[in-house]
C-alpha cells in the first residue's frame, strides 16, 4: 500500500497553510470538469447493466479511476492536513502478473475503506466547488468595486449615491471575504479527511490485532526456538561433554599407571571434542547460518539442498526490479521454512525426491516445499512434534500464512506466503488464506 498509518504518521496541523488554499482552488476546477464526468461514467454504467451488462464497459474504468483518486486522496489528507491514515488490513492476490493486479483490484473494491474514499473524493470536489464558486463571484464583485471606484467614479444607484471610498469598501471586504471562502473551504476539506478518510474505530481496532497476533506470532516462534535450541543441547552436546570430562578424568587418573591407556583416552576425548565442536557448529548454523549473512538466500538453499539426504530440486526466482532486496529477517524465515521442510522430508516422509521453489512476486516472498511421500504431516503443538507449529508461528510473526496440504499416501506440499512489506510499510497488509486445494496448486 501507499497509504500512512498512525504511526510515524505527521501530526494533524491546527493551520492553515497555501497548500491547502491551493487545494480548494484545485477542488474547484475539478467540480467544473472531472466531477460530472465522474457521475455521468457512474450514472450512465448503472443503468446500462440490465443490457447485458453493457454497463460494465463504464463501471470497470470508472472503479479502476476511483481506486487512483482515493490513493491520491489519502496522500492529500497527510501532506496537506497532516491527517494520519488507518485502513484495515487488505487481502493481497498470491498471483504474479495482470492476474494478481486485477485481483487485488477485486478485493479492494469489497472494502469500506474504499467506498468511503469514494464518497469522500466526490463530497471534497462539490464542497471545494461550491466555496471555490462563492470566492469567484467575491473576487469578481471586488475587483468590479475598486475597478468602478477608480474608473468611474461615485455611482447613483436610484436615491442612493456610492461614493468612491463606498465603492473601494466594498471592493475591499469583498476581497477580504473571498480570502475567507478559501480558508473556510480548505477547513471544510479538513473536516470531510478527518471523518472520511483517516478511517474509524473498528479499521484500527482490526489493524491492531491484526498486530496482535504478528506479534503473539513472534513470541510462540520465540518460545519454539528456545526449547529447540534446549532440546539440542541437553539431549546432543551436553551428554557427549559430560562423556568427554569423564574420560579426561579417567586418563588423568591413568596416566602414571597406564600411560598408554590413557594416551589412547585421550585420543579419544580429541576426537570427541572435535565433533562435539561440530555439532555446536550445526547448532549456530540452526540458529541463524552464516552463509545466509554472507551470500544471500540463495546459496544458503543451493547449500541446504546439497547436504540434503533426499534428492531435491531447487528453483529459485529473486527479482530484484520488483523492489529493494529481501529483509534479513524474511530471508531467514524463509530459510528455516526450507531448512525444516527438507528435515521432515528425510526423517519421516519416505520421499524419493522433493521440490522446492521460492519466488517473488509483487510484494510477496513465496516459499513452496513438495514432496511424493506418505503424507500424513500435520501442524502440533504436543510438545512431541512442533516443528512445523514453529514454523507456523515464524511466517505468522511476518504478517504471512503457512498452509500444510498432505492427505495420506499423497505427498506433502507446505506454501509459505511472506508479505515484504509487512515490516515496512506503514499500513498493514495481509495475506489470503490459500485453502488446501490452492496449496496444492
Amino acid at each position: 500500500m501507499d497509504d500512512t498509518s498512525a504511526r510515524g504518521a505527521p501530526r494533524p496541523r491546527s493551520r492553515l497553510t497555501p497548500a491547502s488554499l491551493a487545494s480548494v482552488v484545485v477542488g474547484g476546477l475539478l467540480f467544473c470538469s472531472w466531477f460530472w464526468i465522474s457521475l455521468t461514467l457512474f450514472v450512465a454504467g448503472l443503468t446500462s447493466l440490465p443490457a447485458l451488462g453493457t454497463g460494465l464497459l463504464l463501471l470497470i474504468p470508472w472503479t479502476l479511476l476511483m481506486q487512483l483518486a482515493v490513493r491520491v486522496e489519502r496522500r492529500r489528507a497527510v501532506a496537506i492536513h497532516g491527517i494520519p491514515v488507518i485502513l484495515p488490513p487488505l487481502r493481497r492476490s498470491r498471483r504474479a502478473g495482470a492476474a494478481g493486479w486485477l485481483q487485488n483490484r477485486w478485493f479492494e473494491l469489497g472494502t469500506g475503506a474504499f467506498w468511503r474514499g469514494v464518497l469522500h473524493h466526490h463530497l471534497a470536489i462539490l464542497v471545494a466547488g461550491a466555496f471555490f464558486t462563492a470566492f469567484l463571484l467575491l473576487l469578481w464583485l471586488g475587483w468590479a468595486g475598486w475597478e468602478t471606484a477608480l474608473a468611474h467614479g461615485p455611482v447613483e444607484l436610484g436615491t442612493l449615491e456610492l461614493s468612491r471610498w463606498t465603492l473601494g469598501g466594498i471592493g475591499t471586504v469583498s476581497l477580504l471575504l473571498a480570502v475567507v471562502m478559501l480558508a473556510l473551504g480548505a477547513l471544510a476539506d479538513r473536516g470531510l479527511a478527518r471523518g472520511l478518510v483517516s478511517g474509524s474505530e473498528d479499521d484500527l481496532r482490526v489493524q491492531v490485532a491484526e498486530l496482535a497476533e504478528r506479534r503473539q506470532g513472534a513470541v510462540d516462534a520465540a518460545a519454539q526456538e528456545r526449547l529447540r535450541i534446549e532440546r539440542d543441547l541437553h539431549d546432543g552436546v551436553q551428554p557427549r561433554l559430560v562423556n568427554l570430562a569423564m574420560t579426561l578424568g579417567i586418563a588423568k587418573n591413568t596416566v602414571r599407571t597406564d600411560p598408554e591407556r590413557a594416551e589412547q583416552l585421550v585420543g579419544e576425548a580429541h576426537a570427541e571434542a572435535k565433533s562435539v565442536m561440530t555439532d555446536l557448529r550445526q547448532l549456530a548454523r540452526g540458529i541463524h547460518p552464516a552463509v545466509l549473512t554472507d551470500r544471500g538466500l540463495d546459496a544458503a538453499l543451493s547449500a541446504l539442498v546439497a547436504r540434503s539426504l533426499v534428492p531435491v530440486e531447487l528453483r529459485v526466482e529473486l527479482r530484484n526490479d520488483t523492489g529493494p532486496g529481501l529483509d534479513r529477517e524474511l530471508e531467514a524465515v524463509a530459510y528455516f521454512v526450507v531448512a525444516e521442510a527438507l528435515t521432515n522430508v528425510a526423517k519421516h516422509a519416505e520421499a524419493s525426491t522433493a521440490d522446492v521453489s521460492v519466488t517473488r512476486n509483487n510484494d510477496v516472498l513465496r516459499v513452496r516445499v513438495e514432496d511424493d511421500g506418505r503424507g500424513g504431516a500435520q501442524v502440533r503443538r504436543d510438545g512431541l512434534s512442533t516443528g512445523l507449529a514453529g514454523l507456523t508461528d515464524r511466517v505468522r510473526a511476518t504478517g504471512g500464512l503457512l498452509e500444510v496440504a498432505s492427505p495420506p499416501g499423497g505427498g506433502t506440499v507446505l506454501v509459505a506466503v511472506i508479505p515484504l512489506t509487512g515490516r515496512t510499510d506503514p499500513v498493514a497488509t495481509t495475506i489470503s488464506h490459500p485453502t488446501t486445494q490452492e496449496a496444492l496448486r
